[in-house]
């Protein structure tokens, strides 16, 4: 590396170069995230207005897109049966 870099450079690139090399990784990171959200966003008005046009309700809307996007917040799962009976007791 002697031809490339002057006397005393090296230090510098030493240091510079794992730091440079962060920055690209946090930023393909970050360009990668919003691209994926944006895509989703595109997908999720997509098929709700093709929802709105077949005459879905707004619950049924919501219901789909829940179960579509994995939105946990207002997908309502039924109550398990049996699990409120407590233990189970056997013939002995």
């Amino acid at each position: 590396m002697p031809l490339l870099l002057a006397a005393g450079e090296e230090e510098i690139v030493i240091v510079a170069l794992p730091i440079l090399s962060g920055l690209v990784v946090l930023m393909t990171m970050i360009i990668t995230y919003h691209a994926r959200r944006s895509q989703r966003d595109d997908m999720e008005a997509t098929l709700k207005m093709e929802m709105i046009q077949q005459g879905r309700s707004a619950e049924e809307i919501e219901r789909v897109l829940a179960a579509r996007f994995g939105d946990h917040r207002t997908h309502r799962r039924p109550p398990a049966q049996g699990l409120a009976r407590g233990p189970a007791r056997g013939n002995t």
